[in-house]
């Protein structure tokens, strides 16, 4: 009973442990409904293509945390998430990486972050239909030698928006739509 007890412990740690093998896909897909709900996801490696989709819908307060690192590899994630009082936070970093990232959100006082960072990238991140009151959106693209886009289409009131594209030698741009309702803010920091 003790060894079928160990091996069986042995299996599921195997299972758990996050997705850091080099040369291969590494795929994630988390469907979660209902209200206070975590999703943490760590993707890694070299040369790699790293796959990542979290569906956090019908409820309120999930959380979403993506990681994903390497070099010379592909990086996509996508978040969406339906309801208030949400948290998206996406991490990409590394040398050499096609880094894409699209957050969905809809509901109010929701939070989405992308932190995109690393040398010789190329940065896309999208954060589009935020709906509601009282949202954050942070776009951070840190690296030299990058080529950076940021594109942010919300629908919300009494919410802002923050784009930091800073390093060398970096194509930017980025595009922020606050839409037709009141009191939103946007700041692109572009050096």
């Amino acid at each position: 009973m003790k060894r079928t007890f160990i091996t069986a412990v042995a299996i599921l740690f195997a299972m758990s442990a996050p997705s850091f093998a080099d040369g291969n896909t590494n795929t994630s897909d988390v469907e979660q409904v209902g209200t206070n709900s975590a999703a943490n996801v760590s993707q890694g490696g070299t040369d790699n293509i790293n796959d990542s989709i979290v569906n956090q819908v019908g409820g309120d307060s999930n959380n979403a945390d993506i990681d994903q690192k390497g070099t010379n590899t592909e990086n996509k994630s996508t978040v969406l998430q339906f309801g208030s009082d949400e948290t998206a936070i996406v991490t990409q970093e590394g040398p050499d990486n096609l880094n894409t990232s699209v957050l969905t959100q809809a509901g109010g006082n929701n939070l989405a972050d992308i932190h995109q960072r690393g040398d010789t990238n190329v940065n896309d991140s999208v954060v589009q239909i935020q709906a509601g009151f009282d949202n954050e959106i942070e776009v951070d693209q840190f690296g030299d030698n990058n080529k950076n886009d940021s594109f942010i289409s919300m629908f919300s009131v009494d919410s802002t928006v923050g784009v930091q594209q800073h390093g060398s030698d970096n194509t930017n741009t980025s595009i922020v739509n606050t839409g037709l309702l009141g009191g939103n803010t946007a700041m692109v920091d572009q050096h």
